[in-house]
């Protein structure tokens, strides 16, 4: 029981040190939330790459994920974003390229653990999601990742352990 309380805490603490991370940094301009959102949805390419074992997706995905970092226009985006966009583009990008030009999934699961984290706070500071997006939690792994769908596909063990894990946040709709 000791155990089960252990790992409930060390989830919620993971989902609000990662959810504090994200700020309102006002109204965003509408291209930027679009090009925000073309970067959500490589991640996910990333993500079911990784969920399919697949390392050579991952790493596909993870280069298109790069391109559209380097495609955001920060020429729209005032000071706050200007800073909060350098400091998270940063942070994704590190973690994408590691996915991208390693190709032993293990390493790359290590990466898209903390890619993830970063990509909640863009996301959410930048609402760049159109649509819900679910933040899961592994409790064997102890790792989050966002997803467009409810339904657990967990990225960190494949097929292995393809459903462990549950919702444990839901960025709405922006």
């Amino acid at each position: 029981m000791r155990t089960v309380k252990i790992g409930l805490f060390t989830a919620v603490v993971s989902i609000l040190a990662v959810a504090a991370n994200a700020q309102d940094l006002g109204a965003i301009d509408p291209a930027v939330k679009g090009q925000v959102g073309t970067i959500l949805v490589k991640y996910y390419g990333v993500k079911d790459g990784l969920v399919a074992s697949d390392h050579e997706a991952a790493s596909t995905h993870a280069g298109e994920l790069v391109t559209a970092l380097e495609a955001v226009d920060a020429s729209k985006m005032p000071g706050p974003q200007k800073t909060e966009w350098e400091k998270l583009q940063a942070l994704v990008r590190t973690d994408a390229v590691h996915i991208n030009r390693n190709k032993d999934l293990v390493h790359q699961r290590e990466h898209f653990a903390k890619l993830s984290n970063n990509m909640y706070t863009l996301v959410a500071s930048f609402k760049a999601n159109d649509a819900e997006a679910y933040w899961h939690y592994c409790p064997m792994k102890k790792a989050s990742w966002l997803s467009n769908s409810k339904e657990v596909r967990n990225p960190y063990y494949g097929s292995k352990m393809l459903k462990c894990g549950s919702v444990k946040a839901t960025l709405a709709k922006n």
